[in-house]
């Protein structure tokens, strides 16, 4: 259903001073001057303190159904979601790429037999489809993915036929602590990537990890449609300041050229100030200063996060 950014329609917040800012606009159009509301989002509490948000939902489907697919590479999976983006007689309420090395890895660690879903791929996609009952939704499925099985280039494919086969094939992007338990403290990190550059991405970083460490091979998994992949090293952590350094700029290089961002999902924080300082854009990084010190003098606002 898109990201929370998109679906603030308007927000109330505590500023430094105590005023109080309200916008809680309900409605999708406006034009009324500066939107104000987006400082706010993504500022991590430096600038206030949210305590009100208009939010836009959509009603949930009655039911639905999951599918797991076999594909070549993230292309391949893409083609697949714009297909079923154009039904009009069920709705993709989730699509997740899972990338080899990390689902063989969740193979493994759920314990998984061979041939019990079908997991030999170098990519697969997981389909979540909603509709008026489940069995209209694994309907729409099938036909879906026969009707482009071959264009897609499809290798595999499985249409859930029970809840606990759908809870399998979810388990599989779910249940990432399998990466935490086999490697503790293991360094990740969630970048957002234009969905054209997703493999050519996806090969650029793993070579590059194996430059640093030829032991080295990403867990990658994400969110499709919206580019947002999880990236997690095959080691233990923590690693050394100038290692995650280095494995910061393999991963992040180029990202902002290319229209995606180094951090998608988790924020900066603390954690990634040293990236943004070397990533973000210099000028923004000078207009987030100019802001933080108009709106919050006396650095009071959750200080030392995200702007120094």
């Amino acid at each position: 259903n898109g990201t929370m950014r998109h679906r603030v329609l308007g927000l109330e917040a505590v500023l430094p001073d105590g005023r109080v800012f309200r916008d809680l606009t309900r409605v999708l159009k406006t034009s009324a001057g500066y939107d104000l509301k987006h400082l706010f989002i993504g500022a991590e509490g430096t600038l206030g303190i949210v305590t009100r948000v208009a939010v836009r939902l959509d009603p949930v489907a009655r039911a639905s159904a999951t599918a797991l697919v076999g594909v070549p590479d993230a292309a391949s999976a893409q083609r697949i979601v714009r297909h079923f983006l154009g039904s009009t007689s069920a709705r993709l309420t989730a699509a997740e790429i899972l990338w080899r090395n990390f689902a063989s890895l969740m193979q493994r660690g759920l314990g998984y037999a061979p041939g019990q879903l079908p997991l030999d791929a170098p990519c697969l996609l997981v389909l979540g489809l909603g509709a008026d009952s489940v069995e209209a939704a694994r309907q729409v499925l099938e036909d879906g993915l026969a009707a482009i099985w071959e264009d897609a280039g499809i290798l595999d494919g499985l249409v859930a036929n029970s809840e606990a086969q759908a809870a399998q094939m979810w388990r599989l992007r779910e249940e990432t602590e399998q990466i935490e338990r086999a490697h503790p403290m293991a360094p990740s990190f969630d970048v957002s990537v234009p969905g054209g550059a997703l493999d050519a991405y996806v090969a650029r970083i793993e070579a590059g990890l194996k430059k640093i460490d030829a032991a080295y091979a990403p867990y990658v998994y994400g969110h499709l449609a919206d580019g947002n992949l999880h990236i997690s090293i095959n080691c233990e952590g923590p690693v050394a300041h100038d290692r995650h350094a280095a494995i910061e700029d393999v991963l992040y290089d180029g990202l902002r050229e290319a229209g995606g961002s180094f951090s998608a999902e988790h924020g900066v924080g603390l954690e990634k100030r040293g990236a943004y300082e070397r990533h973000a854009d210099p000028v923004k990084r000078d207009l987030a200063r100019a802001i933080k010190a108009l709106m919050d003098p006396g650095n009071v606002m959750n200080p030392g996060k995200v702007v120094g």
